[in-house]
């Protein structure tokens, strides 16, 4: 009566560090805050010597290089679009949120709590866990007896089970919107806006803008190289 009783206790334990843990990953996973739009627009705003001709061709030589599929091409209005989808993040997607200060205050204590509650129950689910270790076992060798066929003839394709929910792997679509602008003979501004969206199979998890310094920098660079070729 107390194995069993203390076997129940370490599988309550277990779930609950397994509950704890994934919330800690979806909700503690760090996310650069929206910045202003004013800051937004120097980080993505630079001005390039040349025609908005002859920048409209580097940018497309540029977004070739970096695997981006053009969208449109309009020179009458200046704008370049255009998508790229990764399995890996490519770039931070920022979140938007109203009011940044309670969120981070919010996401703080939760994380404190869930972290807390977190290590009680693997130190839990260590010491009860223990004491069935010979009875979980002989179990487990009578489940595999009777298993053992069905593992054997269909190891392939538990091997890509993604989910009975129909859950898929992760994958990023990064959307590029470039505004081109004469400002004066030879000297056209470009400005870049880049939205991404993180996907889990088909549904999205995180929608937001690009607002990474690197990421720009990268991208002005290169097409400064294409210019100068």
């Amino acid at each position: 009566m107390l194995i069993s009783l203390k076997k129940q206790y370490s599988h309550g334990a277990s779930w609950v560090l397994v509950i704890y843990l994934s919330f800690m990953v979806s909700g503690c996973s760090f996310r650069p805050a929206e910045i202003s739009p004013e800051e937004a627009r120097i980080l993505q705003t630079r001005v390039f010597s040349g025609s908005p001709e002859e920048v409209a061709k580097a940018v497309t030589t540029v977004l070739q290089d970096i695997h981006y599929t053009l969208g449109s091409v309009d020179m009458g209005l200046g704008i370049i679009t255009a998508t790229r989808t990764s399995e890996k993040l490519l770039a931070p997607i920022s979140r938007e949120t109203e009011v940044e200060g309670d969120v981070a205050d919010e996401m703080g204590t939760f994380c404190l709590i869930a972290g807390g509650i977190a290590v009680v129950g693997l130190l839990l689910a260590f010491i009860f866990g223990g004491s069935d270790d010979d009875e979980e076992n002989e179990g487990h060798d009578r489940g595999e007896q009777r298993q053992g066929r069905w593992r054997h003839n269909h190891h392939d394709s538990s091997s890509i089970y993604v989910g009975s929910d129909g859950s898929g792997p992760d994958s990023y679509t990064y959307t590029m919107t470039i505004n081109m602008e004469e400002v004066s003979l030879q000297q056209t501004s470009l400005r870049v806006t880049v939205q991404g969206q993180h996907f889990e199979g088909m549904g999205v998890v995180e929608s937001g803008p690009v607002q990474s310094q690197d990421f720009y920098s990268d991208f002005f660079n290169r097409l400064q190289s294409a210019l100068n070729g």
